[in-house]
């Protein structure tokens, strides 16, 4: 009996001790948080070219994502699932008048890189790879951490 239940402890510490969706989301949402520059983005299937995205920056803070590409500033409310695989973003995007809109996307973190994929328009289904082909209305976006 005594050696049954030695395998049994290990287990059951390890369900203790995994973090559920919601902390695993609030740490991901934590490391996000600051300033990011754009460092690459295609679409359907095509380098836009640095010469294009320079300059362009990301702001988060909290739930709140602005991207600033000029003197035009976007914004949007994410939520994260680092539970699914890849991990996903859902974007909300809100203008006076019309309904909310919600972009569909998937992320990963990788130090101080970002990169999300996701439709161009609220309607289309969330990626499964960071890859874009021609005529899809997909993007891959790659964001740096600014010091």
């Amino acid at each position: 009996m005594l050696a049954r239940s030695a395998w049994l402890l290990p287990l059951i510490v390890g369900l203790l001790t995994q973090p559920n969706g919601a902390d695993s989301a609030k740490k991901d949402l934590e490391r996000l948080q600051g300033t990011w520059t754009m460092a690459a983005l295609e679409v359907d299937g095509k380098d836009v070219g640095m010469d294009k995205v320079q300059g362009t920056t990301l702001t988060i803070k909290g739930d709140k994502y602005m991207v600033k590409v000029k003197d035009d500033v976007r914004t949007c409310v994410i939520r994260l699932d680092p539970g699914k695989k890849p991990h996903a973003i859902d974007m909300i995007f809100s203008e006076p008048g019309s309904a909310d809109k919600e972009h569909k996307g998937i992320y990963v973190i990788d130090g101080d890189t970002l990169k999300i994929c996701r439709g161009v328009n609220a309607d289309q289904q969330r990626p499964e790879q960071f890859a874009t082909w021609p005529n899809t209305g997909y993007f891959v976006v790659t964001w740096k951490k600014s010091p």
